[in-house]
């Protein structure tokens, strides 16, 4: 009687869904009425999946590289069962499992492991992470010429080589990437046995790298300068306002196209640059992509008192007549969660501020309801019409050169040290800490952990947060403080001399009023006297 050899096929695992609303795709090993699963390290949705044909549906992103690898697993699965039977070696589902995680084509080479791993961080919408590793393919095949090489030729003397190389050619901060690339990419190959042991293990640098992070921040002085540059060429209010039509500039190249339309924005991309810029600085040094998300629904007016005047007129009047002419601020409050870190951040700016920075961002919704315009984005990074991961990750790569590139012509443009976007974020910190701002209330306003900080700080109202913000401007300074408080000063020393002077000749206007009436009188004594005599 002719023995049955196991059965291989592929399917999506429905019984588990993961994080990313996806199922799993499993190889299905089947053979003496045992059933085993192995993972392929991939992931669809169901709406994507053939099941007929074991294998991704053609209009997924990524249908032909999934595919290849779906079927060079089979390829080997099968393989390893005909090498067994050729062996007439005993085996089961469990044992043929482990071999075929132990196990691996002796064809796999470096660039097809990377490959491998670019594909499989696309297909779970990692990008950032897949661009990472795209780009040390790249930097390693203009090394290699465009040579590939096996596995196990990658070695110590092959790393030290192409870390001179690196050295030669990259920062410190870019080469300690693609070193924590590189080794993940060859522990990923220890674990599927494609090496016995990742050539990292035993390696060390020639000397340590430099990552320390560049000092970005600018000064409280030098922010003011980028926002009277901004009032000043792009105008607000009763000031000249530039033609937009000429200058106005293609925001989105072709490959960022909406659909049936090319976008443009209302401002020039420097406009959008510094405006997007100065935001970030004035909501608590939100990152780009924490800008981008922003939507219209999640900024809300707030009422705030004024506590200063409340407190001084309570003072002065009494506490019924501070009630009666309490003063009332209007601030915008926005409540997030930042990208990076999934930190709530809760951010409140006075409205009259920020206004003149928002303000060319509202013509797109000017015509909207409050339901529609709440879905809508605030600044123009991400399209509500075509929302993909995909496409927001391409429209983030974009914006975030674009924004760069022309805050560094700004930076020259000013004579200022070189910018980015990021010195929003260094920027606001800084303001704040030497403005003697609590470590604590710094870090809860920007998104990170106060535990890390100060464990025992507990969170700050809403009332100190308004506080810490008004830091930020020219006005809040000591020596601004200083200078209104010697021009206020010098005006009462001038009403204090005025009125010592009008003090000093109110006697003497006095007695010339007296002498004035005298006169008078006595002129009408003499009048009265004439006529009697007629």
């Amino acid at each position: 009687m002719k023995r049955s050899l196991p059965t291989v096929s592929v399917i999506l695992y429905k019984s588990k869904l993961l994080a990313n609303g996806e199922h799993p795709i499993m190889l299905r090993l089947c053979y003496n009425g045992q059933r085993k699963y192995k993972s392929l390290g991939l992931s669809c949705s169901e709406k994507l999946w053939n099941e007929k044909k074991e294998e991704v549906r053609s209009t997924h992103p990524y249908a032909k590289s999934m595919n290849t690898l779906i079927r060079a697993e089979q390829d080997k699965a099968n393989n390893k069962i005909l090498e067994l039977e050729r062996d007439k070696k005993d085996y089961s589902v469990s044992t043929l499992v482990k071999d075929l995680s132990k196990s691996a084509p002796t064809t796999i080479s470096l660039f097809d492991m990377f490959e491998e791993r670019i594909s499989y961080f696309k297909s779970t919408h990692s990008h950032n992470t897949a661009t990472g590793y795209r780009t040390l393919l790249n930097a390693i095949k203009r090394y290699t010429e465009d040579v590939d090489y096996e596995l196990f030729e990658i070695d110590s003397e092959w790393i030290r080589s192409f870390e001179i190389y690196l050295r030669d050619n990259y920062k410190d901060t870019s080469i300690k990437k693609f070193f924590d690339c590189f080794k993940a990419v060859m522990n990923r190959a220890v674990e599927l046995g494609y090496i016995k042991a990742s050539p990292f293990n035993e390696y060390r640098l020639i000397r340590p790298l430099d990552t320390k992070t560049t000092k970005r921040a600018l000064g409280v002085d030098e922010m003011m300068t980028l926002m009277r540059y901004y009032m000043n060429t792009y105008g607000y209010g009763d000031k000249p306002k530039p033609n937009l039509e000429k200058t106005k500039k293609h925001y989105w190249n072709a490959k960022f196209r909406r659909r049936a339309h090319t976008k443009l924005t209302p401002i020039d991309a420097e406009q959008l640059s510094l405006a997007l810029f100065i935001c970030s600085y004035m909501f608590q040094g939100l990152a780009l992509v924490d800008l981008a998300n922003l939507k219209w629904g999640d900024i809300r007016d707030v009422k705030v008192i004024d506590k200063e005047k409340y407190a001084r007129d309570s003072g002065m009047f009494g506490i019924d007549y501070a009630n009666e002419h309490k003063e009332v601020k209007d601030y915008y409050e926005i409540n997030v969660a930042r990208s990076k870190t999934n930190k709530p951040v809760r951010i409140l700016i006075e409205q009259m501020t920020i206004t003149p920075f928002l303000l060319p961002f509202t013509k797109d919704i000017s015509h909207l309801s409050d339901d529609e315009a709440d879905e809508m984005y605030v600044f123009p990074i991400y399209s509500e019409q075509d929302d993909t991961p995909e496409k927001r990750f391409g429209r983030m790569t974009y914006a975030n050169y674009l924004v760069n590139f022309n805050l560094k012509r700004i930076a020259e443009r000013l004579g200022m040290k070189s910018l980015t976007f990021y010195s929003a974020r260094h920027s606001y910190a800084s303001a704040l800490y030497h403005a003697n701002v609590p470590m604590g209330l710094i870090a809860q306003n920007m998104g990170r952990n106060p535990a890390e900080i100060e464990t025992y700080l507990k969170d700050f109202d809403r009332d100190s947060v308004i506080d810490a913000n008004q830091h930020l401007y020219i006005t809040s300074t000591d020596a601004y403080k200083k200078a209104q408080e010697e021009r206020r000063k010098e005006t009462r020393e001038e009403r204090a001399a005025a009125w010592a002077e009008w003090e000093s000749k109110r006697e003497e206007r006095f007695a010339h009023f007296l002498e004035k009436m005298n006169n008078f009188s006595s002129c009408e004594t003499d009048n009265n006297v004439e006529k009697d005599r007629e």
